[in-house]
């Protein structure tokens, strides 16, 4: 019942925002960066220059684009915004919005655990999880990408590795640094035929997305990159806010990777902890993160759910809704720890049987989940006193 009025009040309060202010950074971004691709050519998409000539239509306070807010989404993220932008922004946001919402209800309906209202509940507490809120609010595709993720795995899980390999293709090429190791834990766990088409048709659109940017537009895209993170913001809900940006940050960063595809290698035989590894690894190793990039541990969650975790464990799942809901209101620090016991927990478990299928038994659902901080997204309250955001 708690998940349900969760739910309802997360819902409602999204239907509020958008009655008293349409428009939201993020989503804004990028629609004028598909707007620069269609109307200058797509080696346009990472002019600040142009993205604010393209703003100028907005509300005063949607007009700027700055280190907080430039576009350095691939390419192939502005080509999926682009036929939304022959609608007016507001009707393209509430369009993705829908998109949205039905992302996360196909990735729960393949992948969550249960039947009937205690698989309901899985959906409604994901609903009641602040980032995912804030997904939605800001335009972010962190719900897409985790419905192609779960994609991938639902065709991982039957034996068709193209199909597989495509769909997480198109995840990384949307946002690459938030699920950069969920290929690397399908590599090492020794599904060869899956990486090998994901990488293949990586190297595709690659390839026509260097084509369509020529020389400049690449070095409009670096120099972007570079600029995005100047703002220290960007890394105020990774392990920076601990150690600092600096060589102790990027090594911890680098450990705990390795330690998620340790997991993947040592657990190989367990698709379900493969994928979650790859998920937790990659939110906890992430040197430009947000709220609703953390929405990938719903997923994560879930799939370890599928394993029929004991009850602690299940416990421990729980208390990351605490630890999202933490993240939202600008206290990133026990959300880094949590991770970091998450993988520990993983690290420590079974090892699956030979030959023995991952578990298709439902297991409770599971994590997910104003204090001073840096430039970068400010505390949801916060929206109308700041515009302090990343739409990266």
């Amino acid at each position: 019942m708690a998940a349900f009025w969760g739910a309802v009040y997360d819902l409602g309060r999204w239907a509020v925002l958008f009655a008293l202010n349409p428009v939201h950074l993020d989503f804004r971004i990028f629609y004028v960066a598909a707007q620069a691709g269609l109307q200058q050519g797509w080696s346009s998409i990472y002019d600040v220059g142009v993205l604010r000539a393209l703003s100028v239509g907005f509300p005063p306070d949607e007009r700027f684009v700055d280190s907080r807010s430039a576009f350095i989404n691939p390419p192939a993220f502005a080509w999926i915004v682009a036929p939304l932008t022959a609608l007016p922004l507001p009707v393209a946001y509430l369009v993705w919005t829908l998109v949205s919402l039905g992302a996360l209800v196909l990735a729960w309906h393949l992948v969550a655990p249960y039947r009937g209202l205690a698989k309901v509940s899985l959906l409604l507490l994901a609903l009641t999880v602040w980032p995912v809120m804030e997904s939605f609010y800001w335009g972010q595709p962190s719900l897409e990408i985790l419905a192609l993720v779960a994609v991938s795995w639902f065709f991982t899980q039957r034996g068709r590795p193209f199909a597989s390999g495509v769909a997480l293709a198109v995840a990384v090429a949307i946002k690459p640094n938030i699920i950069v190791l969920v290929p690397l834990a399908l590599l090492v766990s020794g599904r060869f035929r899956v990486f090998a088409t994901f990488a293949i048709a990586s190297a595709v659109v690659a390839v026509a997305e260097l084509a369509v940017l020529g020389q400049s537009g690449i070095a409009s895209w670096w120099s972007a990159i570079q600029y995005v993170q100047s703002d220290a913001g960007h890394s105020f809900f990774t392990m920076a806010r601990l150690f600092g940006r600096g060589p102790v940050t990027y090594g911890v960063e680098a450990l705990l990777a390795a330690l998620a595809l340790f997991i993947a290698y040592r657990r190989r035989k367990d698709v379900d902890v493969v994928f979650a590894a790859g998920l937790i690894g990659s939110v906890a190793s992430a040197f430009h993160l947000h709220q609703p990039d953390y929405t990938l541990l719903v997923l994560a969650a879930w799939l370890v759910l599928r394993t029929s975790p004991p009850v602690w464990h299940r416990a421990w799942l729980l208390s990351g809704v605490l630890t999202m809901q933490l993240v939202t209101l600008g206290q990133p620090i026990p959300q880094l720890l949590w991770d970091v016991v998450w993988l520990v927990i993983l690290t420590a478990g079974p090892v699956s049987k030979p030959d023995s299928p991952s578990s298709q038994l439902p297991a409770t659902s599971g994590t997910t989940s104003k204090s001073a901080q840096p430039a970068g997204r400010p505390a949801l309250d916060d929206r109308m006193r700041s515009r302090d955001t990343s739409s990266a």
